[in-house]
């Protein structure tokens, strides 16, 4: 056969060239077009297996181009598939498949993946120009056929035909007795092709107990259909071989009513197109894939509709486990008869182990690959692809064949599926394992989509929790302030100290608002990365002293003591900016009075480690429990739900100003024996002479 033609069209030469690369192999015929008007010359003089279409190009863009393919009945069954860097949101994949495209690629391409997709529609290709060419030997065979009848020549006893019928290695000629369909001639190639024994053929009821159950009334149908007006006719219809797997064939008929004295006969020519049926089907299924996919936008509840589909179409079990910390986990799990879904249930419940899986299922997380066990010699059930084993419900389960391939969209692996097989007439070949890894692709990429989609909810609600959140902390002290307002505008006259307390208790409450306004601001600049430092060299007496100036008078105020403890010469620098880590100070020691009993002690400490400077706050509180800790510097939570001010930020926004440092920040407790929050400063003395030069200069102008 001719090389296969395949189009590439992309408006960048150097994608272009790396397609090319990609699918470099003397069986393609490789035609690049730089953009939609030079691809659509290419597809009006010439005919293509497959057209990778990029979607963003100036002038006409891919959709458009693929949308006037569709239009034209000689091009609208020409596989598209869609190659994009920039347009990867949902929105783009619908479009992409509502005009026509059987796939959608996101750049930067994987090689293996490219060239499998490629393959399959090549495959499909040559399989559709091999009919064609089948086809043209059945026309011709017709054509001398009746030459043949033009001769009075009977066929199924002439040795000329016989010869002919013989010569066809692909096909099968038969003729049978129109009254009892009884087989009296078969070409020598029948037992070849269907596994039965050469006198199997001649037996009564050969033909009923062949033909597929289910396409045994439509094939006698359209038999009678000939046999009754002379006309020649064609059906597809799927035959029963020997070893019990099923084929498609193509049979064509025609009735010879026989002439001086010869009985009449029904002859027929069957094509096996079991690929070609294969093929169309694999297409028509992935194609619906979409939809079953977009019925829901919750991973699970479509992961499940996603098993249910497949036990319908490929596999008679599909197991479906998603990849998060702690292993695989049960996502979804379907059987193709519904009274064995509780087996179904235990399988995937006492089977399979999350935390150790089998090797086939850690080398195909591993590499990627596919595997495919074609065949089990006994009904053990898929006990490499299940877990370990345990004999009953694997028995019950009886497994033949077997698929596992990896969930895997940009760049991230998201689960493993399973296909099974129990039928012994079903084996799972290299067609299967194309068609899963590609339905895996697909429902990969629509349940990453489905994450990037919570994702984005879940940050809408969190905005809108922090909105409301927000409006509830700024009513309280613009309350505070509204009221002294007006307790000032009476009482400025008559009572001077309780005029002073007012005009304290708007300050305060206009201090608390810029705090949270600050807060907010932090949280944003940090969100943005535009966190500004300006880091100097500051004595580490200079900041604890300042800590102590701060904040001793909110201490005292509780009747607690604020102790410093220096395991460090205080003389020594840290590299800092001295504002933001007063604000790390202020809201650690801020916490710690909180938090402490009246009249305790809390203790700020510096000591050096290493090349840099640990400072912690301890305080005798009540503690920190194991479950909490893991939470107490993330945005918006706060050990008291029920605390009447603040966002929950303070943290967080610490957390933010000390990595920026280069340090690193913690938390140690034991319920009943307060906390330590510990952060740390890299020493200013190691830094090179240069920058510490630049450093004491002060920040540049820009």
């Amino acid at each position: 056969m001719d090389e296969i033609p395949i189009l590439l069209v992309d408006d960048r030469p150097e994608n272009l060239v790396a397609l090319r690369a990609v699918l470099d192999a003397p069986s393609y015929q490789l035609v690049s077009a730089s953009s939609g008007e030079e691809a659509l010359a290419h597809i009006l003089r010439n005919e293509f297996a497959v057209i990778l279409l990029d979607v963003a190009m100036p002038g006409m863009s891919g959709f458009e181009v693929a949308d006037l393919l569709k239009q034209r009945a000689r091009t609208q069954h020409t596989p598209i598939v869609f190659v994009t860097a920039i347009a990867t949101d949902v929105a783009h994949i619908y479009e992409a498949y509502s005009v026509g495209a059987v796939d959608y690629l996101v750049k930067p391409l994987d090689e293996r993946i490219v060239r499998a997709k490629v393959a399959v529609f090549a495959d499909l290709y040559r399989q559709r120009r091999e009919n064609e060419r089948k086809a043209a030997l059945l026309r011709e065979h017709e054509r001398r056929e009746n030459e043949l009848r033009l001769a009075h020549l009977r066929i199924a006893v002439d040795q000329r035909y016989r010869k002919l019928v013989e010569g066809i290695d692909h096909a099968i000629a038969w003729t049978a007795d129109p009254g009892t369909m009884r087989l009296t001639f078969v070409s020598r190639q029948a037992p070849k092709i269907l596994g039965y024994a050469e006198d199997s053929f001649a037996e009564a009821g050969f033909l009923s107990r062949c033909i597929h159950p289910e396409d045994c009334a439509p094939y006698f149908e359209v038999s009678r259909a000939v046999i009754t007006t002379g006309v020649d006719q064609a059906c597809d219809h799927r035959v029963v071989k020997a070893d019990g797997r099923v084929s498609w064939f193509h049979t064509s008929m025609s009735f010879e009513a026989g002439e001086d004295g010869s009985p009449p006969a029904l002859h027929g020519i069957s094509v096996d197109v079991t690929l070609l049926k294969r093929a169309e089907h694999a297409q028509r299924f992935l194609a619906g894939l979409a939809n079953v996919l977009a019925e829901s936008l919750e991973r699970g509840e479509a992961l499940r509709r996603l098993a249910q589909v497949v036990v319908g179409e490929m596999a008679d079990w599909c197991w479906i486990r998603t990849l998060d910390e702690g292993g695989l986990r049960p996502a979804a799990v379907a059987h193709a008869d519904p009274a064995r879904a509780s087996l179904a249930a235990e399988i995937e419940q006492r089977l399979i182990s999350p935390e150790a899986p089998d090797e086939t299922v850690a080398e195909v997380l591993r590499t990627g690959k596919p595997a495919i066990h074609p065949s089990l010699s006994e009904p053990e059930g898929p006990a490499p692809a299940l877990g370990p084993e345990h004999p009953e419900p694997l028995r019950m389960v009886g497994a033949r064949s077997y698929i596992v391939t990896r969930l895997q969209a940009r760049d991230r692996t998201l689960g493993i599926m399973t296909f099974a097989t129990t039928d012994p007439r079903r084996r799972f070949d290299a067609a299967d394992l194309a068609l899963a890894a590609d339905l895996t692709d697909r429902a990969a990429l629509a349940a990453d989509n489905m994450r990037l989609y919570e994702e984005a909810r879940a940050a809408t609600r969190a905005r809108d929790w922090l909105l409301a959140v927000v409006s509830h902390d700024l009513r309280s002290p613009l309350n505070t302030i509204t009221l002294s307002a007006h307790l000032l505008e009476e009482k400025m006259g008559e009572d001077a100290s309780r005029a002073e307390k007012a005009v304290h208790s708007i300050h305060r409450a206009a201090a608390g608002m810029e705090r949270l306004l600050e807060d907010l601001a932090d949280i944003e600049r940090i969100e943005l990365r535009r966190l500004h430092l300006e880091k100097q060299p500051r004595e580490i007496d200079s900041l604890l002293t300042e800590v102590v100036t701060l904040l001793e008078p909110v201490a005292k105020a509780k009747s607690l003591e604020l102790r410093i403890d220096a395991d460090v010469a205080r003389s020594e620098s840290v590299l800092c900016d001295g504002g933001r880590v007063m604000q790390v100070f202020a809201n650690l020691v801020g916490n710690a009075i909180k938090f402490s009993p009246t009249g305790g002690a809390v203790i700020v400490r510096a000591e050096r480690v290493g090349d840099a400077v640990r400072f912690s706050v301890s305080d005798r509180g009540p503690g920190i429990a194991p479950g909490s800790r893991a939470h107490v510097f993330d945005r918006f939570w706060q050990a008291e739900k029920s605390a009447p001010v603040g966002l929950g930020l303070g943290l967080s926004i610490a957390k933010s100003v000390v990595e920026a440092h280069g340090g690193e920040i913690g938390v140690e407790s034991e319920i009943g024996k307060g906390a330590t929050f510990f952060f740390t400063l890299p020493l200013a003395s190691r830094m090179p002479s240069n920058q510490r030069e630049l450093a004491e200069a002060g920040p540049s102008p820009s």
